[in-house]
């Protein structure tokens, strides 16, 4: 039975290999996936997933870390892509701006019997907004920057 590192593992590689058909078979049949805004059965998870491929087809993940824990998994990784592809949103639709953006991602994975349970995918969409260089109000932030000079 995988553990949620094999889950979180091989539902990245499905992403990156643009394979998204097969990944409500990973999933329990009761499960949902989340991010800022959007809430998705299993069966959803294609489609809302091929939007963010469509909008960053060159999307790249960098791990940056991870904690496994007896029921699930919390990693963190950065995401690269060319913005070429409109871009689907809570907040309406973007045109594409042929920008090179990353923004940080964080991933909570609950696991049940070999199959997620639950996927809650946190980013802050002001520091993607900010990145392809748009305005919402009350969410788009100038970028910030640590010490170091890296982006926050």
């Amino acid at each position: 039975m995988p553990g949620a590192d094999r889950l979180v593992e091989q539902q990245y590689a499905m992403l990156l290999r643009r394979d998204v058909a097969r990944l409500p078979d990973l999933y329990a049949t009761d499960a949902f996936y989340s991010m800022p805004g959007v809430t998705v059965r299993p069966i959803e998870l294609p489609a809302l997933l091929r939007t963010w491929t469509g909008a960053f087809p060159d999307l790249v993940v960098d791990p940056i870390g991870s904690v496994q824990t007896a029921g699930g998994a919390a990693v963190e990784q950065r995401l690269t892509g060319t913005h070429t592809g409109v871009l689907h949103t809570p907040f309406g639709t973007v045109a594409p701006t042929g920008r090179v953006v990353s923004w940080d991602v964080v991933d909570v994975v609950r696991v049940r019997r070999g199959r997620i349970a639950a996927w809650r995918s946190y980013f802050d969409w002001g520091q993607l907004i900010a990145a392809l260089g748009l305005h919402v109000d009350g969410l788009s932030r100038e970028a910030q920057h640590d010490p170091l000079g890296l982006p926050v």
